[in-house]
């Protein structure tokens, strides 16, 4: 992990201009992009950096280099760096140079660099986000939904065999350069370079020195940085990390710009394949995250940083009201209940709404209780309810109706076979013991 950072620099009135409206055009065409990056990253201007470049948090831009291009140009740079963020690019960097293995072969820095820049450059130019550079690194054969390990595997060429009687290492490569070792190969045997990758899409318009200077990228991936007195690691949370990336995505889609491949990519982040109960903690957190916006008044802080971009604050819960209903008609075990309320308990523990609203019902409810802290959700579990007889999901759907109350999310235990109601106007989890998948709303698979 990085210990120091690049120099910050002030920009001047021109180039604060220049990148603000390479950032409201980013907002156009790549809202899920630019939305995360003023939820959870920092632009940090440097001429310690030749181009631009991502640690995880933060985004390094060269003002003098952006100041060559256009504003479109600006654009792809932008999301080209948020991209790297949102697939944890220099995590896994630092992991595998720690390593100095990738699936098996030599790791280079250079060379992931250049394979993680040919996946976004092509699904950024499939979903026409800013205006890539002749000079940057495309290929046709290469797609956006490739992994990065994939096409470095594909792509590896193994090292000639060192002359006779030479030293073998940092032998140029074929872009002319020498490849050096400092992604963790062994000198004597040259990691591949960019030319051995598939390499820039042959066109005959301007060239970027500076981008063919680094073999058609136009970026450094830069190891997150750590604190040199704590060590600790300036990342955020999976939890922050997850919930803006919901958020990201929920932005997006209500502007209709989620291309296919983003949305692929956030189901991958937000619904691995996981455990039931890591699931459920992924699908609320998602929805209802302890970091709750308004857009009842602006977030300050980013107002100060941009009064053109209008972004929403934080309330006082991350949530308001949660309605749990528990199918109690006989068909969910003890230990189903015991291991379903522990988890809720800990997912309403980080989200903190004001009320949680438990509904036990089989055919008609049985019972419903209100508690705001977690010894009183330990008493609901254990409080005998009556119950045993047919299900009937629709009676917890018209209680809350009829008491006015509109919860920001329903989780429903139960064996998923009964009436079902119409889809309300809020989100629904259906935590279901059985393969039958609820008719709206999230379903989870609970192993019994």
């Amino acid at each position: 992990m990085s210990t120091q950072l690049p120099k910050k620099v002030t920009l001047t009135p021109k180039q604060a201009r220049h990148f603000e409206l390479a950032r409201i055009a980013a907002m156009a065409q790549g809202p899920f992009f630019i939305h995360y990056f003023y939820t959870e990253m920092v632009e940090w201007p440097t001429l310690d950096i030749d181009t631009a470049g991502v640690d995880g948090r933060r985004l390094f831009f060269n003002p003098e280099y952006l100041e060559q291009h256009s504003v479109a140009e600006c654009v792809f740079i932008l999301t080209h760096e948020i991209y790297h963020a949102i697939q944890s690019h220099p995590q896994r960097m630092a992991s595998y140079r720690r390593d100095g293995k990738i699936r098996g072969l030599p790791y280079d820095n250079h060379y992931f660099n250049v394979c993680a820049d040919l996946i976004i450059n092509a699904d950024l130019v499939k979903q026409k986000v800013g205006q890539i550079n002749p000079e940057w690194l495309f290929h046709k054969d290469i797609n956006g939904d490739e992994l990065v390990e994939d096409v470095y595997v594909k792509y590896w060429k193994p090292p000639p065999p060192p002359r006779p009687g030479g030293g073998g290492g940092n032998q140029p490569g074929p872009t002319g350069r020498g490849s050096g070792s400092s992604g963790g190969a062994p000198p004597s045997s040259p990691p591949p370079t960019a030319g051995q990758a598939p390499g820039v899409a042959p066109r005959s318009l301007k060239p970027d020195a500076q981008a063919q200077a680094s073999g058609g990228r136009f970026d450094e991936l830069v190891e997150p940085y750590s604190d040199p007195v704590t060590g600790r690691v300036d990342l955020p949370s999976p939890g922050e990390f997850k919930e803006a990336i919901a958020r990201a995505a929920a932005a997006a889609k209500a502007m209709g710009q989620l291309p296919a491949s983003i949305e692929r990519l956030v189901q991958e982040i937000l619904e691995p394949q996981v455990n039931w109960r890591k699931h459920i903690r992924m699908l609320l957190t998602g929805r209802m995250g302890h970091r709750r916006t308004t857009w009842a008044r602006p977030n300050r802080r980013r107002l100060v940083l941009n009064p053109i971009i209008y972004l929403p604050s934080k309330s006082g819960y991350g949530a308001h009201t949660v309605a749990c209903v528990i199918d109690n008609s006989g068909s969910i075990s003890d230990e189903e209940l015991q291991a379903f309320f522990s988890e809720v308990g800990g997912i309403l523990q980080d989200i903190r709404p004001k009320r949680i609203i438990v509904i036990w019902c089989d055919a008609v409810v049985q019972r419903t209780e209100e508690v705001t802290t977690l010894d009183e959700v330990r008493h609901v579990m254990v409080e005998p309810t009556p119950g045993g007889g047919g299900t009937n999901f629709i009676p917890p759907f018209t209680w809350l109706k009829e008491n006015n109350i509109i919860p920001e999310t329903l989780v429903y235990l139960t064996d998923m076979y009964g009436r079902f109601p119409e889809e309300p106007n809020y989100p629904v989890v259906w935590c279901a013991t059985s393969d039958v998948v609820g008719p709206f709303g999230e379903t989870v698979k609970i192993e019994v």
